[in-house]
């Protein structure tokens, strides 16, 4: 699918009015360091009418990443819990991600950036 990129939280690397083609091949394949496109009503429970675009911290199984998620999912898991990711955008200041929002599910990851 193509998309075009919307506000500044992904700043140098995506910048407002870019196009990426993210593919929605098979979501287990998702790694740290990829750009995901994402549904946030998934994570937010509430419907919104746009997607998100984040870069992947941390998957499933992996050590939850200081100040990645807000203390209270922190405090319980020392790992991103199972169909879990941490995402953030590139620009801390100009992104709203898993350090507001918490885990996102990885059914939520409509598909990864490839170019």
């Amino acid at each position: 699918m193509v998309v075009t990129v919307r506000g500044d939280s992904m700043e140098p690397a995506l910048r407002h009015g870019d196009r990426v083609l993210a593919d929605r091949a098979d979501m287990s394949a998702v790694r740290v360091g990829d750009i995901v496109v994402l549904e946030p009503g998934r994570a937010t429970n509430r419907s919104t009418a746009y997607w998100m675009i984040k870069r992947v911290v941390a998957v499933a199984g992996d050590r939850v990443p200081p100040g990645s998620v807000p203390a209270r999912s922190a405090a319980r898991d020392t790992v991103v819990p199972c169909g879990m990711l941490v995402v953030a955008g590139d620009n801390a200041a100009a992104s709203s991600d898993s350090r507001q929002l918490g885990y996102f599910p990885i059914e939520g990851v409509l598909g990864v950036v490839r170019r």
